[in-house]
């Protein structure tokens, strides 16, 4: 058996519980909505479209120079100007375009192996053609 607290006869009687409130004191539910339950689609206008879209010119750009660059960098060195071209659009697109991440990396990548390629005929012309004639 326990024994009661010494002070308990101290301490008021606190009851936590109230009664109901009667049923005209209560919020109507309609004022308790505050958003939607479901998910609502946002629309895009028109603007905002071309908006969002237009801005990935400069990535583009960047990977089809990038591709073109690698392309001809397989061939020879001539792949290498349209490469840089690639790398100095890839680096603006960078700046400018946010949203086409991927393809601006994409163009980056790319015009920096063309390069990488350019120079690889570079040194095999040199090092190894040259000396031959």
């Amino acid at each position: 058996m326990s024994t009661p607290h010494p002070d308990s006869a101290a301490q008021p009687n606190l009851d936590y519980t109230r009664t109901p409130a009667p049923p005209g004191s209560q919020l109507d539910w309609a004022s308790t909505v505050t958003a939607p339950t479901e998910f609502v689609p946002y629309a895009y206008t028109e603007a905002e479209v071309e908006r969002i879209t237009g801005r990935r010119r400069l990535s583009i750009a960047s990977v089809v120079c990038g591709l073109l660059g690698l392309a001809l960098g397989v061939l020879g060195v001539f792949g290498l100007p349209v490469a840089l071209i690639a790398i100095v659009l890839a680096l603006i697109a960078r700046i400018t375009e946010n949203r086409a991440r991927t393809l601006w990396a994409s163009g980056l990548a790319s015009g920096l192996i063309g390069v990488l390629l350019a120079a690889g005929w570079f040194v095999y012309i040199s090092q190894v053609l040259l000396p031959l004639l």
